[in-house]
């Protein structure tokens, strides 16, 4: 249903003793402006041609208000003065008007018509006291805020309508925004072991009784804020970060630490958070290889080490650990690179 522009009926004091009546004011000055919000007119155009073509406009005669039918036959007008209303229905072919009598001044009215050529007949009406606004569904995926009255609010829900700030139907992760877009909560974490993001084993090399830190940098992603923002380690990391929120596209760094313990280490940090679109959460994973004291002092060989995203860069291990890098894609320069046949490890790890 399109909703036409919420429109304020602002009048002098004379102006309004047609429609409402005024009271006794001073006789020196200005008439200071009186503001009428006034009643809700909807409903639904019937024609005996084939639905309302484009164009069709519906118009409350003697006030600057009127909407444009949609081509489902649909129409709402608000700030209706009260009183008596005439409403005149107008394109190429038709030119009719229609009657309510007794329009309340907060009242919302539901209407029913038929029009044809130059009669208009309202052939069912409802009136409610009380209104709510509700994201209503196009049909083509958007929405847009309509009022109707209460007793009209089932029905509508029943069709994917909703509030601000209620699920979009369909989609839980989603919540209806001031603007009735349907937006989302998402979040991302990034882990990473002493400065290397280590998605892969082995990771780095790391002295066994020597300091680790890990870094969980973490994204709201989403379209909504993030509260309640908590980040765990499975290996029992104590993980402190510097809040518990994020506004939209926001980041912030969690940080853990430990002491290098022998051989390959895994650990993975998770992320979760609460939001009006419900909870969302993430993991990541990091990895170091744990060596024995002396180790480092022996002989040194280069690889071409494969990063989380398929490329490769040359590093430096013992020899005593070439053989965890090797099981995990690494391979010396001039080598097949692993899983890839007929490519070699070029100068600078580069693959030809």
């Amino acid at each position: 249903m399109q909703t036409t522009t919420r429109t304020l009926l602002v009048a002098s004091c004379l102006a309004l003793i047609a429609v409402a009546g005024c009271g006794g004011g001073s006789p020196a000055g200005p008439t200071a402006p009186s503001v009428v919000a006034g009643a809700t007119i909807a409903g639904t155009v019937n024609r005996a041609a084939a639905g309302p073509p484009a164009g069709l406009t519906v118009t409350v005669v003697g006030a600057n208000l009127s909407a444009v039918v949609e081509t489902a036959g649909q129409f709402q007008i608000d700030g209706v003065p009260p009183g008596n209303v005439q409403l005149l229905f107008r394109d190429a072919t038709v030119n009719a008007t229609a009657q309510l009598a007794n329009v309340g001044q907060e009242e919302f009215i539901q209407i029913q018509v038929n029009v044809n050529g130059t009669t208009a007949t309202i052939v069912n009406e409802a009136r409610s006291s009380g209104k709510v606004s509700l994201c209503h569904s196009t049909g083509n995926g958007s929405y847009h805020l309509i009022d109707v009255s209460v007793n009209a609010e089932p029905a509508h829900r029943a069709h994917g309508d909703g509030k601000i700030g209620d699920p979009v139907p369909g989609d839980t992760t989603k919540v209806f925004d001031r603007d009735c877009r349907p937006v989302g909560a998402s979040v991302r974490i990034k882990k990473s072991t002493n400065g290397q993001d280590a998605d892969e084993a082995p990771g780095p090399t790391i002295a066994v009784g020597t300091p680790v830190t890990w870094q969980y940098l973490v994204t709201n992603t989403g379209t909504v804020g993030l509260t309640t923002v908590v980040v765990v380690d499975d290996r029992n990391v104590t993980v402190s970060c510097p809040g518990t929120t994020l506004t939209v596209g926001q980041s912030m760094t969690c940080t853990g630490s430990g002491v290098a313990t022998l051989g390959q280490y895994r650990n993975v940090g998770t992320v979760t958070a609460n939001s009006a679109a419900g909870s969302v959460r993430d993991s990541d994973t990091s990895h170091y290889l744990g060596q024995a004291p002396g180790e480092e002092q022996g002989p040194k060989v280069q690889l071409c080490h494969r990063t989380g995203n398929g490329s490769y860069h040359l590093i430096e291990v013992s020899i005593n650990a070439e053989p965890a890098h090797r099981a995990h894609g690494d391979g010396k320069i001039g080598e097949a690179v692993p899983g890839s046949p007929g490519r070699v490890f070029g100068a600078g790890c580069s693959v030809r």
